[in-house]
């Protein structure tokens, strides 16, 4: 069966460039370039579109095989594709999950596509629908991007909404015990309400579970760079005290718990930060201008 590496060799071979070639124009190490084709790792989201457009074929056959063979050579890439469109993050997901023998994340990819079927996020000022399961594929590529290749996380992050808004029951999760338990802690229960009684004994569950815990800030980290063009200033206010109440300490507990996730805690960290500090300046900023 072709795989990504396999694509990627022959899409190399039929330029009739070296894998050093290939190096220098990513401006990657040509250890980088046998990884792939041999299948040992796959390209970061971002150099997809820049393999193609080296290579002349298009990002979905580089993925997927989509076009037959004697139609690799010399077709363009679409780059006015959104970089991180559902369908172009589904199938780097799938690339990542063969070359990885992540065969849970694999199922659950699958799994979670099927229940948020006809689901949309909510839009922001003038957006198109985004389909939901835009927000937990890019959990994943996030997490994919900082270094988390553990199955079960990265299942975790795919179904981390399922069981809230698809009406589905952790035990239906086809995943082990472990990331059913990562689930049932990040889904909040039927008789949830914001209060301080509630929020506490949520985040404590959630705190005490080093998956529950890494997927959930990754969450708040996604939910936070889209606050911009989807919250009201009212909401926006709300969410900034919330994750100050909540999230910074789980976030501190982490490091102190989870030492193995430091590197990407302090790069979650960091741009949570620089987020929430830009949007203060713009509350102020609007609230100033409207007095």
């Amino acid at each position: 069966m072709e795989t990504l590496g396999y694509r990627l060799a022959e899409a190399r071979k039929n330029c009739g460039l070296s894998q050093n070639q290939v190096a220098e124009s990513l401006y990657i190490t040509t250890q980088s370039v046998s990884a792939w084709e041999c299948g040992t790792s796959v390209p970061d989201t971002e150099k997809i579109p820049q393999i193609a457009e080296l290579y002349g074929v298009t990002t979905d056959w580089l993925l997927t095989g989509s076009l037959p063979s004697a139609e690799i050579v010399n077709v363009t890439s679409n780059l006015s594709d959104r970089l991180f469109s559902e369908t172009r993050m589904m199938t780097y997901v799938g690339a990542y999950c063969n070359a990885k023998h992540l065969y849970q994340t694999r199922k659950a990819l699958a799994f979670a596509r099927d229940k948020h079927n006809g689901q949309y996020r909510k839009p922001g000022h003038g957006e198109e629908k985004i389909p939901y399961i835009y927000h937990p594929l890019l959990l994943t590529c996030h997490a994919l991007a900082l270094g988390l290749e553990e199955d079960d996380l990265l299942s975790a992050c795919l179904l981390h909404d399922v069981c809230e808004d698809c009406g589905v029951e952790p035990d239906e999760l086809p995943v082990n015990e472990e990331t059913k338990e990562a689930v049932r802690l990040l889904t909040k229960p039927d008789d949830f309400e914001k209060t301080e009684k509630d929020e506490k004994a949520y985040y404590d569950g959630i705190a005490g579970n080093r998956i529950a815990t890494m997927v959930k800030l990754l969450d708040r980290c996604n939910n936070i760079s889209s606050m911009a063009t989807s919250f009201t200033d009212k909401h926006m206010a709300e969410y900034i005290t919330e994750t100050q109440k909540y999230i910074h300490p789980l976030m501190e507990k982490a490091r102190d718990e989870y030492p193995e996730y430091s590197n990407q805690l302090f790069l979650i960290r960091y741009h949570m930060n620089s987020v929430l500090e830009a949007m203060r300046h713009h509350m102020l900023s609007s609230h100033h201008l409207r007095g």
